[in-house]
């Protein structure tokens, strides 16, 4: 967490001295003085951003997706059914990018989950307190283990959530998704309820009144 805060630290005097370049832009070239290791040019703000993209902030955007300082980062993995994270702090937030074939499970409790762009990606945690979010996404599995109060699904295609016997009030929020299931513990076993797809929307004198669609077979 500490070479985190001294990343952000040197981000954001970069960024500074990025926007005192531009306040001075007036100035000839070749008079610019040095940016984040570029200098003078032409355009030497285009240079340094550019350097900038290259480094520093291609570092602080691998490391925001870091949960805890010796946890691997979830992206890009393909192929894997080991994935762990087993220390786990209240405010952490697990980010899982384009991950294939994969399961990971999250242990202890965390502020949130976000699985953005995965494919064949099974997920199963203990407890979240704010959201767990799924997005870009298809064939997704997830399985609630404790308690998690929103469940959010939008732009998936195939998404299935195993909800435990303390998750049963989860608020499940979809939007442009198909192939969604929720499925519900019991005597033992689990019982899947589609999530409505389609929608009816009619005016009944006041306001639009929408529900379900009942799809005839």
């Amino acid at each position: 967490m500490a070479n985190m805060q001294g990343l952000v630290e040197r981000l954001e005097r970069a960024v500074s001295r990025l926007e005192s370049l531009s306040a001075e832009s007036h100035r000839p070239p070749g008079n610019c003085g040095e940016v984040n290791g570029v200098i003078g040019g032409v355009a030497p703000s285009v240079e340094a951003f550019d350097k900038l993209m290259d480094s520093m902030v291609a570092e602080f955007l691998k490391n925001s997706r870091i949960l805890a300082g010796d946890v691997e980062t979830h992206e890009y993995q393909e192929d894997r059914n080991d994935l762990v994270i087993s220390e786990t702090e209240l405010k952490q937030v697990a980010y899982i990018f384009k991950c294939e074939k994969s399961t990971l499970q999250i242990k202890g409790k965390v502020n949130s989950i976000i699985i953005d762009n995965c494919k064949k990606l099974g997920l199963v945690f203990d407890n979240v307190v704010g959201i767990v979010e799924v997005i870009n996404s298809q064939d997704i599995q997830i399985q609630v283990m404790g308690r998690v109060p929103t469940i959010s699904i939008n732009k998936t295609e195939g998404c299935h959530i195993y909800l435990s016997e303390d998750a049963l009030d989860c608020e499940i929020v979809s939007a442009k998704s198909s192939e969604m299931n929720i499925l519900i513990p019991q005597d033992g076993d689990y019982r899947e309820f589609p999530i409505p797809e389609q929608f009816k929307t009619a005016w009944d004198g006041s306001k639009l009144i929408t529900e379900p669609a009942e799809i005839m077979a």
